[in-house]
């Protein structure tokens, strides 16, 4: 029993890579305020696949019957050479599983043999077509492309952080290649984080000089110090997500028709405890 890889022509290739990756822009109106976000798609064409080829796989058994030899041979997928390029050359990947096992019970062997038959044959063909395929420019492109779309995933990840916002709000100030397009929104963003860092602050200050005067040790309490936190670092990261969670709830800047302040220095005052 071997297997046999067969070379087969195809009437056309598979779509090849944008050559592009273009910047787009769109606006909204929630409540009355407009709002822009950057958004970016692949375009600006596409390279041409020269290869028109594809990877017939089959299995072929030579067994006796009636005192005759015999031939049996049993097709189990076919893979196209951009398909390696693109996804790998795994052949399962490329097979009905609803019709592997019957292609096993043809051949009488399990899925670990049937592996070992063909992965012996087909990886010197996957190794060449990836050989060949990373010499064109297409896959310089493509490289590029991920290289840019993965630094602007870091870039709204550490934006996300640094101002302790949604990661979507980099886009309404900045675009995939990192060209900030709304200075004026970019420095609402800052101003409000620096409201918010300032009101946190003060609210601390006041929080702690009212916690000294009503547990100071003229007061013969025994609760001259802050607390200390006993949570542990796990409990100390949910503990923060669930402040931030509620800040934002109750913030100032988020009710402008109602006063929260009473929510917002009990916020605090857990912050404190909690030792955060």
């Amino acid at each position: 029993m071997y297997c046999v890889i067969q070379e087969v022509p195809l009437k056309k290739a598979d779509c090849g890579e944008a050559k592009e990756i273009i910047v787009k822009k769109s606006t909204c109106s929630i409540n009355g305020k407009t709002y822009t976000r950057y958004y970016y798609e692949m375009g600006g064409g596409y390279f041409d696949r020269p290869h028109r080829k594809a990877y017939r796989i089959s299995i072929h058994k030579s067994f006796r019957k009636d005192g005759k030899v015999r031939k049996q041979q049993v097709s189990i997928c076919t893979i196209g050479y951009y398909s390696i390029a693109d996804w790998g050359g795994w052949y399962r990947d490329y097979v009905n599983s609803s019709l592997l096992q019957h292609k096993l019970d043809q051949l009488g062997i399990s899925e670990s043999e049937l592996d070992s038959l063909i992965c012996e044959k087909l990886e010197p063909v996957i190794e060449r077509v990836k050989e060949e395929f990373q010499q064109t420019e297409e896959y310089r492109a493509r490289m590029e492309h991920r290289r840019i779309i993965s630094e602007y995933n870091e870039r709204k990840a550490s934006f996300a952080a640094e101002y302790e916002i949604d990661r979507d709000e980099y886009d309404r100030c900045f675009d995939v290649f990192g060209t900030l397009r709304e200075p004026e929104y970019f420095e609402k963003i800052q101003r409000e984080y620096k409201a918010r860092k300032e009101y946190e602050q003060q609210s601390y200050r006041s929080y702690y000089e009212n916690h000294q005067r009503n547990y100071s040790n003229d007061s013969g309490s025994g609760y001259g110090e802050p607390a200390v936190s006993n949570y542990s670092a796990d409990d100390k990261t949910m503990l923060k997500r669930f402040y931030r969670t509620l800040s934002k709830a109750y913030h100032p800047d988020s009710n402008p028709d109602q006063d929260t302040s009473a929510e917002m220095k009990l916020l605090n005052r857990l912050k404190s405890e909690w030792g955060l």
